[in-house]
């Protein structure tokens, strides 16, 4: 089936909020979005402040979290107790919330990321109780594949990230990059790679379908890459001008070695890639942030194999080239993201026209 592009379609909707006449935003900005810090970690605060004072977001939309130390998971009951104190922050206009840390990163069986935007809903996990010991489906996200209108409706809840890094200067440097890539209008490459790994490659149709169809006139050039004779090694090696790269592997050799351009977008499909930061165990996606990526995803619990809990790249880059944020981009192109965390800048917006 041809790969069908989205085109940015912007219209206004009048809101009434206190009495005043407000305008639908036809492109996110710092007004529109909502920071969360922890209270008691410095760097926290640090990262939400710099994201404040770079994309203007007015200082009453910085809130800080009581979250005792770093854990890799809140209970739905502590979720719940922060959820209820945001409510008379989450009006009308934010349709972004900032997470600046990186744990914990799950609330009970859920990413705390879905689970901000979602609400926590064991409908969105694959496990949700002790007594179910294989792989599921989960629930499909309302906001699959909609519209860039319906996200930013009054009634759309907002969408959630985390923007944070090892040190602050990884994360400062993260932002400065998302706001470099703004209306930049890059021209670089793509890459869609099938490895060795079959039982993490299973997004390679849909990347081979995508690369087939892509129009030869796009600014971008997109590549489907076959890499199933290479074990521990990769053909994506030293590029320059990444603009995308989507793969699956528990390791992703080299990445390192390429240049990225700003607003760059970049994903494996492995168990445990959004499971924290450390360099232990499966590679987490902040090593492509700290490649020079400028968004990602990974899952937080095992997800097995399922691509619906992955990104879809045929609606991502149609979405994310039409003019749309990176985080909107990102959220609509997954359609069971309970179990996955959305990390990066969220303004991003290189193809921005406004």
């Amino acid at each position: 089936m041809p790969l069908q592009l989205v085109y940015k379609s912007c219209f206004l909707i009048l809101l009434f909020i206190s009495g005043t006449v407000i305008a639908e935003p036809s492109k996110l900005t710092g007004d529109n979005v909502l920071i969360l810090y922890k209270k008691t970690d410095t760097q926290s605060k640090q990262v939400a402040e710099y994201y404040s004072e770079k994309r203007h977001v007015p200082e009453s939309q910085l809130i800080a979290i009581d979250i005792k130390g770093s854990p890799e998971k809140i209970s739905r009951e502590e979720f719940k107790q922060i959820n209820d104190e945001l409510a008379t922050h989450l009006l009308p206009h934010i349709k972004v919330l900032v997470l600046t840390w990186h744990a914990p990163y799950r609330v009970d069986c859920m990413s705390i990321t879905s689970a901000f935007t979602l609400g926590f809903d064991e409908k969105y996990c694959s496990r949700p109780s002790t007594f179910f010991t294989q792989c599921y489906a989960t629930a499909v996200s309302p906001l699959y594949n909609a519209s860039s209108e319906k996200l930013r409706q009054k009634k759309s809840p907002p969408l959630s990230i985390m923007l944070s890094g090892q040190t602050f200067q990884q994360a400062k440097q993260l932002i400065d990059r998302g706001i470099s890539s703004d209306y930049s209008q890059p021209a670089g490459e793509g890459y869609f790679v099938r490895t060795h790994d079959e039982a993490r490659s299973t997004r390679w149709p849909s990347f081979k379908q995508l690369v087939r169809f892509w129009p030869s006139k796009k600014e971008v050039n997109l590549h489907y890459v076959d890499e199933r004779f290479l074990v521990d090694d990769t053909l994506i090696k030293g590029r320059k001008n990444t603009v995308f790269y989507f793969t699956g592997a528990v390791h992703v050799p080299m990445i390192e070695t390429n240049s990225y351009l700003p607003g760059a977008i970049a994903d494996h499909l492995t168990s445990y890639g959004g499971a924290g930061i450390r360099e232990s165990g499966q590679m987490k996606v902040y090593r492509w942030l700290e490649a020079g990526v400028t968004g990602s995803y990974g899952t937080v619990v095992e997800p097995c194999n399922y691509p619906e809990k992955f990104s879809n790249p045929q609606i991502l880059i149609p979405s994310y080239m039409s003019g749309e944020t990176l985080i909107e981009s990102y959220w609509k192109s997954v359609q069971q993201p309970g179990e996955g965390i959305f990390v990066g800048e969220p303004l991003a917006c290189p193809w921005c026209n406004d």
